[in-house]
């Protein structure tokens, strides 16, 4: 099946169960409950020692770990500016099961940070974790004790709580539009992405070695175009391809499968909607869509901040 740029369901699901805003799936609430009768009963009984760079740390803690309540701690304290209400946080996490210290998963050795925005919705599903998360800055560690959702089905297996292990990496502004001189001035720099077509027309992209991708949205325009501009309600026709920014791995392309895509550019992810409202039919541009304005927690390949060739091929 075709990778396709629907809109990010986690911008509609923030307002669910806070673990599934924070978790990739393979770290959601799966152990069945269980354990030994004694462990601790505060988050202050945890010890971490940090592993080498690009592994998770080493957390442990007397098990099995009971609280009364989902509860959220700041273990350690960063540097730099805190984050405030309306900012985006990227971290790196560990889970283990609270109740037998088993270790369920973890993102530190993983090519790209998870990421998630201080919001009303946030605060209100979860205002332990909101209130840890307020004011941390990179460099900080929470733990944060999570009780697992009350199942719909009375025959459905109870699970255990988890103990997360957050790491703040980034605290950013919410991502605007870059203006065209920014894009000019990291253009000139060689810190975009280079498009290149065969004889066929079919693109590739060279990433700029050493440089992270831009904290804002950047159009890079190749070809203006000269048909009907679109609006962000116009429906449009687009052959595209898109890359990861953190491995340059191509996780869609319309040009393998023979054929431009057509979408609603209010139905599409915010990058993207951005990105090509103001453009003219025939528009050829480069795209580079931080993670915030992408697939939050990304779809397969396409996880992290994103790169995208498109050729708007109609605008209706």
């Amino acid at each position: 099946m075709s990778f396709k740029p629907t809109c990010s369901t986690i911008r509609k699901s923030i307002v669910r169960k806070i673990l599934s805003i924070l978790l990739p799936a393979a770290l959601l609430l799966t152990a069945c409950s269980g354990g030994a009768d004694s462990g601790s009963d505060s988050l202050d009984d945890i010890t971490v020692k940090a592993g080498a760079e690009g592994a998770a740390p080493a957390v442990d803690f007397s098990a099995p770990l009971e609280l009364p309540e989902s509860n959220a701690e700041v273990i350690t304290e960063g540097k730099g500016d805190g984050a405030a209400d309306g900012q985006w946080i990227r971290y790196r996490l560990l889970a283990k099961d609270a109740v037998t210290g088993e270790q369920l998963g973890e993102t530190y050795s993983g090519p790209v940070d998870q990421t998630v925005e201080l919001s009303e919705g946030f605060k209100s599903a979860d205002p332990a974790l909101y209130n840890a998360l307020l004011g941390a800055n990179p460099g900080s560690e929470i733990a944060y004790y999570v009780q697992p959702p009350e199942s719909s089905s009375s025959s459905a297996p109870a699970q255990n709580p988890q103990l997360l292990f957050l790491t703040v990496q980034d605290v950013r502004d919410k991502a605007v539009k870059a203006d065209a001189a920014e894009v000019a001035e990291l253009d000139k720099a060689g810190k975009l992405p280079e498009i290149t077509l065969d004889k066929k027309g079919v693109p590739s992209v060279k990433i700029p070695e050493g440089n992270d991708a831009p904290d804002n949205l950047i159009v890079k325009v190749i070809d203006e175009g000269d048909g009907k501009q679109a609006t962000e309600t116009s429906t449009v026709k687009a052959n595209y391809a898109g890359w990861n920014w953190s491995e340059g791995t191509e996780f869609d392309s319309s040009y393998s499968r023979g054929e431009a895509t057509e979408f609603p550019l209010d139905g599409v992810i915010e990058g993207w909607t951005k990105g090509l409202t103001g453009l003219k039919e025939g528009a050829k541009v480069m795209l580079s869509i931080p993670t915030e304005m992408a697939y939050v927690q990304g779809q397969g390949d396409a996880v992290g901040d994103l790169i995208f060739y498109v050729e708007l091929t109609d605008v209706k």
